[in-house]
């Protein structure tokens, strides 16, 4: 095939890596699209630029460039660009590779560049044969506020919520320490008609009993003894206008719950130490990790106010019982964490097939953990991680293909032979195979059961269920 010129250009324009060139003097003689799309600037701000002039604009603090005129030598590094289109900063991988004049001075400089994400994606992409990653679970947040759900217990609980947003209704968030109540309260606040409003938190069980009442109501001057001379605002008063979120509300006084009850029924709060009510306008969202119901039986917990904050009730499952959700979020935190540490890495299969069998006692806090402890322990020399704390690995009740009920029964048996024109053995088997896959997956296994149970590499069964459209 003959290489002309236009072929060229439109092979680099449609390269989704970064490419330009710049001369001796660095100035920018060439970039291609994804350059421009990656800061929103056009062709013509940088044709014409140069690098000294991005560094007096701002824009960057130390350049390839100067590195590659010092050295004389290709070189890969990772710089950092104010974004002030965005308000952002990024961190690339830049390589630059130069070409030399026949008298040996420097004439082109030729860069690809790309996001510290993008590249840490490609990797582990690459190494999980892009089963288990999709732009989803490396971008889970769009422009608008979201939260990573691939199970079916947390899309059903996320269109629910995002029904009920729109209304002022009270919600009692339920469950386990780490699952992410607090995300979710924050996933509704962003979604309701106060999102412009504040969105306050007060965690009752971080709060001694003496100070929760003075937190909560607020104060005027010379209350209590050691009270601010000029008093202060409670945070139901702050929360005016927005949303209040009392986490762990489990843990408050019987004596507080009386009186959020009466600011409840009549919307107005009085500080301590003053007798002239002030009107209030705001929306409660509560969380416990206990069973609330079972505080009331005990008298632990008010009848009346369980009934006021429980309008609509949404139970956040823990991280065992929704594994779809598990490598999404582990996705989504070694992005962060890469971003966060300027490194490239990613996670070999096996670490995968473990954080799929790990019980995860800490929930989605104890996996964000444990992806920011792998990062900053492995060595930088290492891009792929393989090895597991070896306490996690010794708690990890992986199950076994013993422990794991037999699923052959004959299925190519059971199989109806037609020998019409479309029969082959390849259609035939493959047939088969499917039928096995669904009848693990009827049986509720998750894809690692199924690895083990068919003897298989977890990538292998993730490709196969793509090939037959099986999905969970």
């Amino acid at each position: 095939m003959e290489m002309n010129y236009e072929f060229l250009l439109e092979t680099l324009e449609k390269m989704d890596i970064s490419i330009f060139v710049l001369d001796a003097e660095g100035k920018y003689l060439y970039v291609n699209n994804e350059y421009c799309n990656m800061l929103d600037r056009t062709r013509d701000f940088y044709i014409g630029n140069s690098i000294t002039e991005l560094k007096n604009q701002g824009y960057l603090t130390y350049s390839v460039w100067d590195m590659v005129m010092e050295k004389k030598a290709p070189v890969v590094s990772v710089v950092t660009v104010n974004d002030f289109t965005n308000n952002k900063i990024h961190h690339f991988l830049t390589t630059a590779k130069p070409t030399f004049n026949p008298d040996g001075s420097i004439r082109y400089i030729y860069y690809t560049q790309e996001t510290i994400e993008n590249v840490s994606k490609r990797v582990q992409a690459g190494i999980l044969n892009q089963h288990l990653i999709t732009d989803y679970m490396i971008n889970p947040y769009p422009a608008r506020f979201n939260i990573i759900a691939e199970s079916p217990q947390m899309k059903q609980l996320l269109e629910m919520l995002s029904q009920v947003s729109k209304t002022d209704v009270s919600i009692l968030i339920s469950g386990p320490s780490g699952v992410g109540k607090e995300v979710l309260t924050k996933y509704v606040h962003q979604n309701s008609l106060r999102n412009k409003g504040p969105f306050v938190v007060l965690n009752c069980a971080s709060i001694p009993e003496n100070l929760m009442e003075s937190e909560l109501y607020g104060y005027e001057k010379g209350a209590f003894s050691g009270a601010s001379t000029s008093g202060k605002q409670g945070l139901i008063e702050a929360a005016n206008g927005g949303t209040l979120f009392l986490d762990e509300i489990n843990s408050m006084p019987l004596e507080i719950q009386a009186k959020l009850l009466r600011v409840l029924e009549t919307k107005q709060v009085t500080r301590l130490g003053s007798v002239i009510p002030k009107k209030i306008d705001f929306r409660l969202i509560c969380a416990t990790n206990e069973d609330l119901q079972v505080l009331v039986e005990k008298k632990l917990f008010r009848q009346d106010l369980f009934y006021r904050i429980n309008i609509v009730s949404a139970h956040i499952p823990p991280i065992c019982e929704r594994k779809e959700d598990i490598v999404p979020l582990t996705m989504f935190y070694l992005q962060l964490f890469c971003k966060k540490y300027k490194c490239v890495k990613a996670l070999h299969e096996n670490v995968i097939s473990f954080m799929l069998s790990y019980s995860w006692p800490g929930n989605v806090r104890e996996l964000r953990n444990f992806i920011e402890r792998l990062i900053i322990t492995s060595p930088d020399s290492e891009l792929v991680i393989s090895k597991i704390p070896q306490e996690l690995k010794a708690q990890g009740n992986i199950k076994t293909t013993a422990e794991i009920p037999s699923v052959y029964q004959s299925t190519a048996a059971n199989m109806p032979l037609q020998f019409d024109k479309n029969f082959s053995l390849s259609t035939y088997m493959n047939e088969c195979e499917k039928q096995l896959l669904l009848k693990l997956m009827t049986q509720k296994k998750s894809p690692l059961e199924i690895a083990e149970i068919l003897k298989l590499d977890l990538s292998n069964v993730y490709r196969k269920l793509k090939k037959y459209n099986l999905k969970y």
